[in-house]
């Protein structure tokens, strides 16, 4: 689904749903067949193995069931953190762990590198693999964890599931439930989070956000079977991005950190305020601006149906918002090295496209944002500033500060900055002649502003009209021609 929004020349934001993690099993043919969790990735189509997210534990609740109607008959798993090891530093140690593998075999093997025996908090306490304790929470909120067997008294057996893997602390706000009766899976209004704490961590790339990006996932499996549980996740929140690329015709573009070849700016920004690219947080009514807030933690309730299917429902109730500008560092792929005057490098992005498709050159800064409410009015002021670079004689003209604001939704309605669940914002940035900002120093540059410029930053040398100035009189006096001669 394609969104476009005017920035600079314009900003196209695709928005598409986010390819799911699948969690696939393996299992034996025998009548005392464990239960386990893998991934085998030959199984898997546009999806990202859970453990290359660095997500490396999931936490599952399961119940054996026999009728259509039934939720939960009898328990089989309360809770239980399912760790993901590589077999050597990444992961969870697997402290004899009997189902453990290094890698994904046959579908019915019961090895599989995704493993829960011997992870309970009173077996497990081991943080010198993936999972630091100063990190992230690791550990089981249960103090033994056993390894379960299919039970063919069953027809069927339901698992609730949801990722990263939760330490349980009510106190703070942070704990997820899971209701037998109901079916409903539940998240505290400070346990969904985007993993960046704009009150602590100031810099955006301090922080691996990804470890942080909340899923869930239900699976009503057959027993009879005997195949380990293929877990298909979806994303709680959104995944926010941006890529540029330029149209200027004789000239390159190279993106910039806000303030270089300047480095003014208003009293009371952060270090880490004066670089990068930076949307502000903004809501726009008619030609006016004002600073708005978005959510950074988001409680839900996942409600699962007899057959574990899931329906999601986030929640903001005691949740936490902020004005914290999103701030991404410059593009570092899709870019070209030129030489400029007197031989500098600039790292250019891509060129707009004559024929075939059209690439991008892309911030490493990626968001996994908590979605956000369907009636919100928050959308960003985007601060940007470049070079361009002559192609013929390398001259270099920096434009300081050019701006647009992204909506949260468009005119038919449609998410652009209101970001929801399990969809993906990239937002395009075309840069072309018509750009707001300045060719002039400017101080200062304050990128939390949340006021757009109007004013076109590129004017372009014009040479209007040439005339020819009469022939002044030179002043040679009157002579009289006589015997020849004028004097």
């Amino acid at each position: 689904m394609m969104k476009k929004v005017t920035i600079f020349a314009a900003i196209a934001m695709t928005m598409v749903g986010c390819s799911s993690d699948e969690l696939v099993n393996n299992s034996t043919e025998n009548n005392e067949a464990p239960i386990a969790f893998s991934v085998e990735k030959k199984n898997i189509s546009r999806a990202t193995n859970l453990e290359d997210l660095k997500h490396y534990n999931f936490g599952v609740w399961a119940w054996k069931i026999n009728g259509k109607n039934s939720l939960a008959d009898a328990e089989v798993m309360n809770n239980y953190l399912v760790g993901w090891s590589d077999g050597s530093t990444k992961g969870y140690n697997t402290n004899g762990a009997s189902t453990f593998n290094a890698s994904a075999g046959t579908v019915k093997d019961h090895f599989s590198p995704w493993f829960y025996e011997l992870l309970g908090t009173s077996e497990y306490t081991d943080a010198t693999f993936g999972y630091k304790k100063a990190d992230m929470d690791y550990m089981s909120n249960k103090d033994f964890q056993y390894l379960r067997y299919w039970d063919l008294a069953y027809a069927n057996t339901n698992f609730y599931c949801y990722a990263p893997y939760v330490k349980n602390d009510a106190a703070n706000g942070k704990e997820v439930t899971f209701n037998k009766t109901t079916g409903e899976m539940k998240f505290a209004a400070k346990t969904i989070r985007d993993g960046y704490d704009n009150t602590i961590n100031t810099s955006y790339n301090k922080y691996d956000r990804s470890l942080s990006e909340f899923m869930y996932a239900g699976v009503h499996a057959t027993n009879a079977a005997l195949e380990d549980v293929v877990v298909p996740f979806k994303h709680m929140g959104a995944q926010v991005g941006i890529q540029f690329y330029e149209d200027i015709d004789g000239y390159k573009v190279e993106i910039i950190n806000l303030g270089d070849d300047n480095g003014t700016f208003v009293t009371g920004t952060t270090d880490d305020m004066k670089k990068g690219i930076q949307g502000t947080p903004s809501e726009k009514s008619g030609d006016t601006y004002k600073k708005a807030e978005y959510y950074t933690t988001q409680g839900a309730t996942v409600t699962f149906d007899s057959e574990a299917k899931a329906s999601y429902d986030p929640d903001w109730t005691g949740s936490t918002s902020v004005k914290t500008p999103l701030m991404f560092a410059v593009p570092n792929s899709g870019l070209t090295e030129i030489e400029g005057l007197n031989g500098t490098k600039h790292q250019t992005i891509k060129e707009r496209a004559t024929s075939g498709t059209q690439e991008y050159s892309t911030s490493p800064t990626i968001y996994y944002a908590v979605s956000q409410p369907t009636d919100s009015k928050t959308g960003f002021t985007f601060h940007v500033s470049y070079r361009i670079i002559a192609d013929d004689n390398k001259e270099v003209i920096t434009v300081h500060n050019a701006t647009v604001y992204v909506p949260a939704y468009d005119g038919n309605g449609k998410s652009i900055a209101a970001w929801q669940p399990n969809n993906k914002y990239t937002y395009t940035f075309k840069i072309t002649k018509n750009s707001t900002g300045t060719t002039a120093p400017e101080t200062p540059i304050d990128p939390t502003d949340e006021t757009t410029r109007t004013t076109k930053g590129l004017y372009p040398i014009v040479f209007d009209g040439a005339t020819i100035e009469d022939y002044e009189d030179g002043g040679v006096p009157e002579t009289e021609i006589s015997n020849g001669t004028t004097y």
